[in-house]
């Protein structure tokens, strides 16, 4: 893409979606290149509680085979629930679901063992030889709450003991935060909505009154999956949506500038 094109995104007005402690970076990309960042956060993301399955984990962590990070926040809350209480060097290997996910691993001293070359998802993951033989492996899969099944049902299927640890939990604005967000949208226009998770725009959905779902409907979404764009238009969404190859800042970024330079 030609850096030139970054120019289409001037003056644009961008609502963006991610959690307050990831959007600033994202709203930092926008700005340098004379866009407006609206930001919105749709999720609030926090540590678990102590669950029973996190204190297994830490207890019998020498009995594991592979410790899967689903997501970066899953590094962020999991390594610091983890690091000080057990050895994560033990025996067993280390797996990122992607690339921003192995990067948030080896920021934080470890290795990423394990990581598809391409894609982001559980498809991408569960595609790899190595995780085909994965029969008679006792595997911890560590991620939030909500989320899909996929990875751990099918490391079940093929014949691996899978324990499911919630380090984070996803929790949607409160009521007064939504108002917020909903009294922001209705009062300044908008040309771009980015939902980075399925999570996010049920959030910006389920919350929204029918003037402002009408006014989502007028503009254009920049999504970060296929599987998000589809979600938005089961429940009702017929806007024009844009799917980024994967919702790391880089690609959503990109897809904004490919809408912009195309938009009339």
């Amino acid at each position: 893409m030609n850096p030139a094109d970054s120019k289409s995104l001037l003056d644009k007005r961008i609502v963006v979606t991610r959690p307050a402690h990831q959007a600033e970076p994202f709203c930092r990309m926008l700005e340098q290149v004379g866009a407006k960042a609206l930001r919105c956060p749709l999720l609030i993301i926090s540590p678990a509680p102590n669950t029973p399955s996190l204190r297994r984990l830490i207890e019998e962590i020498d009995s594991f085979d592979l410790l899967l990070f689903n997501s970066p926040n899953a590094v962020k809350f999991g390594i610091a629930q983890l690091g000080s209480r057990c050895n994560l060097r033990a025996r067993a290997k280390i797996a990122a679901i992607g690339a921003k996910t192995a990067q948030a691993i080896s920021g934080l001293g470890y290795p990423a063992d394990i990581c598809p070359e391409a894609g982001f998802d559980s498809e991408s993951l569960l595609q790899l030889p190595i995780m085909q033989n994965v029969s008679g492996m006792r595997i911890a899969i560590l991620r939030g709450s909500g989320g899909r099944d996929l990875t751990e049902s099918v490391l079940r299927s093929r014949g691996a003991e899978v324990v499911h640890v919630q380090v984070y939990e996803r929790l949607p604005p409160s009521k007064d935060q939504l108002e917020q967000i909903e009294a922001l949208l209705l009062r300044e226009s908008f040309d771009a909505v980015t939902i980075t998770s399925g999570e996010a725009f049920l959030a910006l959905w389920s919350g929204s009154d029918c003037n402002l779902q009408h006014l989502l409907n007028q503009s254009t979404f920049i999504v970060g999956s296929r599987r998000i764009a589809d979600i938005a238009q089961a429940e009702g969404l017929r806007s024009f949506i844009a799917v980024a190859d994967d919702p790391s800042d880089e690609s959503m970024f990109s897809a904004l500038i490919e809408w912009a330079a195309q938009a009339p």
